[in-house]
């Protein structure tokens, strides 16, 4: 009954503490500094990270939200036994609500408090199952899937060139999973990639998604270098080969 007792005064005096640090530096509540990063993977966790600094002492994080009081990081990530950072479940995270970090350890006044609206830091994965296709019309048409609940709110970024034109040729669609290549010619070798982010209907983000593995059309064309290493390669094993049987003949006669 004591330890119940006690555990609940220390919350208290830890939530009292955290809050007079919200009054102490709510000027900076804005500065937004570069000391804590924080990114939400694809809507499923977050990771807030932070470079540590061989003279600062190991940092702890504090989070809270405008409508649920502070709490210290669950699960810490660490390197070389240095807290860098901090993991946050799904249900961890509220999006549409200022959601605040207090950083205890940091060198820099200025980065202790930092706030963040969640729906803005998502990071998505990559699209995935893409799929690229020939139509009658002479072109190619590429697809890949995402969730359909989620297609409103998703923008992406096509980019391709082929094997006579080095520089990749972009293209920005909006809420939709295919796109088409006109005037295809079939004598080239086509490469695509696709990423995707958050749109700005549904918030205010700039993270993009990695690029996708590579799809490709056509016939891949053999590189002057490549012939010259075949040919090479060749030349080497028939001298062996010529070699090893002159040898055995020799071997043979004596």
């Amino acid at each position: 009954m004591a330890g119940n007792c006690f555990l609940r005064v220390s919350t208290w005096l830890k939530q009292i503490y955290l809050s007079w640090l919200i009054l102490l530096y709510s000027r900076e509540i804005h500065a937004q500094s570069n000391d804590v990063s924080c990114i939400v993977h694809n809507e499923e966790f977050m990771e807030c990270r932070w470079d540590h600094i061989d003279e600062e002492a190991n940092s702890t994080l504090f989070y809270w939200y405008t409508s649920r009081p502070p709490m210290e990081c669950r699960n810490y990530l660490q390197e070389n036994g240095y807290n860098v950072g901090c993991y946050f479940s799904k249900d961890e995270i509220i999006e549409f609500e200022n959601f605040f970090i207090y950083r205890n350890g940091s060198s820099d006044p200025g980065s202790l408090i930092k706030t963040f609206q969640l729906q803005n830091q998502v990071k998505l994965y990559p699209p995935a199952n893409m799929v690229l296709n020939m139509t009658e019309n002479n072109e190619l048409l590429l697809s890949w899937e995402t969730p359909a609940k989620l297609l409103k709110c998703r923008m992406y970024e096509i980019r391709h060139r082929n094997n006579k034109n080095k520089d990749w040729q972009v293209q920005v669609i909006t809420a939709q999973t295919k796109y088409v290549l006109s005037s295809v010619n079939p004598k080239k070798f086509y490469t695509f990639q696709v990423r995707s982010k958050i749109n700005q209907y549904c918030a205010n983000t700039k993270l993009w998604s990695e690029w996708s593995p590579a799809i490709q059309w056509g016939k891949d064309p053999v590189q002057p270098g490549k012939i010259h290493e075949n040919y090479y390669l060749f030349a080497f094993l028939l001298a062996l080969g010529l070699l090893i049987i002159a040898l055995s003949l020799l071997k043979f006669k004596r």
